[in-house]
């Protein structure tokens, strides 16, 4: 009896440990997808930091169950839980993967088109700051836009297309600046009230030049043109330059506007008698420009200690390719020498925005 006893105990011992062996598992091979997670997180990180950060954390529960799965004996539930922890992590890193892949895909057509019009926006903005009466905040969002496109193609470079198309958005807003600048310049231009003035003013001076049979300059100052006219017929056209604010009609002293009105000249100069080679001195204030100086100060709209200025010339030393007077037109010497040979004291001068030919 005694040898059956310990004969049946060996066996149910051998049963048991038959029953263990077939129901311990041997610990999950975590190492591939400890990798291929370390590989989405980085992947999804710059894209999407939350996501990132989600991985993390099943990344994290995933290593906790199998570390606490080896530990546990099987005959207490722990079988199984390690497998469906790495399973359901790497189920978000393929949905993370994929969507961030679609993601930068998207961003490159995006950054790419947005590339190309940013680069015309800047070439754009690069020949409208060129204009008379860009200021300082003109300059510096050029600046700025240049900056930017150039960062944003390093980032594109890179392959950081999101970051690239935040730089690229904020150029364009940069450009955006100073084409709404230029587009505010250039408004009285189309101001049927202001053309229909210039017009008349221009078609008088041309009957007058005719009728009179002499010479009659007109200023365009949006083309940048000094048009010379004999007994009413065009004789001359030559390229000008003029105030630094040269579109803006002259309103007081030190504002650097070429003025718009009918004037005539009142002084030649030339050798030690001026700067700029040769000049003509017109009678610029006139009497309109007077009142609308008084008028300006009474509305508070011109400073108070502001005075009217005076000095305005065609004269030479032109040539630069850019608006640089205080307020004068500049011609190159030689267009200058032929526009004095032909002028005297009392030649009507005309100057106005613009006017159709």
């Amino acid at each position: 009896m005694p040898h059956r006893r310990l004969l049946l105990s060996a066996l149910i011992a051998l049963a048991a440990l038959g029953i263990t062996a077939c129901n311990r598992r041997e610990p999950t091979d975590v190492a591939g997808f400890r990798a291929a997670l370390g590989r989405a997180i980085r992947l999804v990180r710059q894209e999407s930091p939350q996501k990132a950060r989600n991985l993390e954390r099943l990344l994290g529960e995933a290593e906790v169950a199998s570390a606490a799965e080896a530990a546990t004996p099987w005959w207490e539930g722990s079988v199984g839980r390690s497998e469906a922890a790495w399973a359901r992590a790497m189920q978000e890193a393929g949905d993370a993967t994929r969507q961030t892949r679609a993601f930068r895909r998207l961003a490159v057509e995006r950054t790419s088109g947005l590339l190309r019009a940013t680069r015309d926006d800047v070439a754009r903005a690069r020949a409208e700051i060129r204009e008379a009466g860009m200021g300082r905040r003109e300059g510096a969002a050029m600046e700025r836009a240049a900056n930017r496109l150039a960062t944003a193609e390093r980032l594109m470079g890179a392959g950081a297309h999101t970051a690239a198309g935040v730089e690229l958005e904020a150029a364009r807003q940069d450009c955006a600046i100073v084409h709404a600048a230029w587009s505010g310049l250039h408004a009285r231009f189309s101001d049927p009230v202001l053309r229909r003035q210039w017009r008349s003013w221009v078609a008088d001076t041309i009957e007058t030049s005719e009728s009179q049979g002499e010479v009659a300059i007109i200023v365009d100052k949006l083309r940048r043109r000094v048009l010379l006219y004999d007994a009413g017929r065009e004789v001359g056209s030559f390229r000008a330059e003029l105030g630094a604010n040269g579109l803006r009609r002259k309103e007081h002293a030190g504002d650097r506007a070429t003025p718009e009105g009918r004037y005539w000249v009142v002084e030649r100069k030339e050798g030690r008698h001026t700067r700029y080679y040769k000049a003509l001195l017109i009678n610029y204030p006139n009497d309109e420009d007077r009142m609308r100086f008084a008028l300006g100060k009474t509305r508070g709209v011109i400073p108070h200690r502001a005075g009217i200025g005076s000095l305005i010339e065609i004269h030479g030393d032109g040539g630069a390719g850019r608006d640089w007077t205080d307020g004068c037109v500049a011609l190159t010497n030689e267009d200058m020498d032929r526009v004095y040979a032909v002028t005297r004291v009392g030649t009507p001068v005309t100057i106005v925005g613009t006017y159709e030919r």
